[in-house]
């Protein structure tokens, strides 16, 4: 009997050579600085940041490809913990249909698929809050585990894209991400329709979004969390983006709605966003605008209520020194909604890199 090492040994040589492949792995990071301030001592926080390493690998054969997605990530425990961000295994038909399987950005708006986990593809510092991911207090469905196809259609000078998404959608915790197993039997339907002029109008992206889902209830742990119900929940969204003549502009709205299956209850929670850039050369200022408005009634899912609201203005500068780092100024302003709340202002400094 063959010891273990040398019949792996023999069973790779005998294999038949593998298909030829395109390989790609690259490396994503930032290192950022900030200080936020209410004006008070006991409201003002500042520190340094070193919390993300990121390893992202690609492979190609054929019309197959492979995509992975790794996280080292610290939390605010200071520790780093792995976190598989995107597992992705595709097919291309033609260019009509594109199938994907495995965990996937949402398609969702256009920021949320678009700009992954590397800063330094980005403008600004970080994503809008609405479209920020889960465990940073997002109001999307960020990542989800199940089958996502697209593909585009001709249509005059441009084109018409589609995405449709099968997917286990959230679970009772809105931090969670069902990886594993879902949580109840419905699944998350996702639709997105776009339309790419051309011409005269290259660039130009617009689109809307249909997201259905069933939320699972949850038990009362006496942690500290209610008990909550079956939710049914809705997202209806538009977007805009534009990236020609050395452009940038995104723009976003969401209404969200959450429906108590017990109750009838329904709670609307609104959010839009919009971010404008101009570059030269290597520098491009720009400035952005947030706005999230939650139900008078309050939102049990999100744990929010009207006075959680907030609207936010954002100006900085990125200068892309070279090919592989970026440096970033950035400084902010949010106004909470509630009633007496100081205004919080935030100023940042950003390192990112890209290899």
């Amino acid at each position: 009997m063959l010891p273990v090492g040398m019949l792996a040994t023999v069973c790779t040589a005998s294999a038949p050579p593998a298909a030829r492949a395109d390989t790609e792995l690259s490396l994503y990071g930032d290192v950022d600085g900030a200080l936020s301030t209410t004006g008070t001592r006991a409201g003002t926080s500042d520190g340094f940041s070193a919390a993300k390493l990121e390893l992202f690998t690609t492979k190609t054969v054929d019309r197959w490809m492979f995509l992975a997605e790794v996280m080292f990530e610290a939390g605010d425990e200071n520790s780093f913990a792995l976190d598989v961000e995107r597992v992705e295994v595709g097919y291309l038909y033609s260019e009509h249909l594109r199938v994907l399987v495995g965990r996937f950005h949402t398609a969702i708006g256009y920021y949320n698929d678009a700009f992954h986990h590397g800063a330094f593809f980005m403008v600004p510092v970080g994503r809008p809050t609405m479209v920020e991911f889960e465990d940073g207090g997002g109001l999307i469905p960020a990542h989800n585990i199940g089958v996502h196809a697209d593909g585009r259609f001709a249509a005059g000078e441009g084109h018409l894209r589609y995405d449709l998404e099968l997917a286990n959608g959230r679970a009772a915790d809105v931090l969670e991400i069902q990886n594993h197993h879902d949580g109840n039997r419905p699944k998350a339907v996702n639709l997105r329709v776009r339309y790419e002029p051309g011409g005269a109008l290259d660039g130009l992206i617009v689109g809307g979004n249909a997201y259905f889902d069933s939320i699972p209830g949850a038990m009362d742990t006496g942690a500290g969390a209610p008990a909550l119900g079956p939710i049914h929940e809705w997202i209806f969204g538009a977007h805009a983006a534009y990236f020609e003549h050395e452009l940038h502009v995104v723009a976003e709205a969401l209404v969200i709605q959450h429906t108590e299956l017990d109750t009838s209850a329904r709670h609307r929670t609104y959010a839009a966003f919009g971010e404008l850039g101009h570059a030269f050369d290597q520098l491009t200022p720009y400035v952005r605008y947030e706005w999230t408005r939650y139900p008078e009634e309050g939102d049990p899912y999100y744990g929010k209520a009207a006075g959680d609201g907030y609207q936010a203005a954002t100006l900085g500068v990125k200068h892309a020194t070279t090919d592989n780092i970026a440096l970033k100024a950035q400084a902010g302003v949010t106004l909470p909604s509630a009633s007496g709340a100081d205004p919080r202002f935030t100023v940042t400094g950003q390192v990112a890199f890209a290899f």
